[in-house]
């Protein structure tokens, strides 16, 4: 698999889902080679919340290895949650993979989520009253 070919997937991925507003994503797809790059992307849902997507990818072994990430969900002016592997707390158990919550001092541990995982996490999130 291309870098390319996993910007496209993420593309379409991004923007079959329901509850986005299409018309407020933007993408910023950056190759420094045939396997390897940055994705960055702001999803804009309905009600205005959004989520920030950060990866850094390779794809030479012919899947993606996100080797950086961050998926930042912004409602208002509110963090809800950010999943990132920021190697900064090494007390988490499953280090450095962790998710910083909304009214927690402290990130929790949690394996590497996939996009889809995230995207339906803000499914359930929008489904509240």
């Amino acid at each position: 698999m291309t870098i390319d070919a996993y910007f496209g997937a993420i593309e379409r991925s991004i923007l079959r889902k329901a509850r986005l507003d299409p018309s407020a994503a933007t993408f910023e797809c950056l190759a420094s080679d045939n396997f390897n790059g940055l994705l960055r992307c702001r999803a804009t849902f309905w009600d205005n919340s959004f989520l920030d997507i950060y990866e850094v990818v390779s794809t030479e072994l012919g899947y993606p290895i996100r080797v950086h990430y961050a998926y930042t969900y912004i409602r208002g002016k509110t963090c809800v949650f950010r999943y990132d592997n920021a190697p900064h707390h090494p007390t988490v158990a499953t280090h450095p993979h962790h998710k910083h919550v909304e009214g927690s001092p402290n990130p929790q541990p949690s394996d590497q989520p996939s996009l889809n995982e995230v995207l339906a996490e803000i499914g359930t999130i929008l489904d509240r009253p």
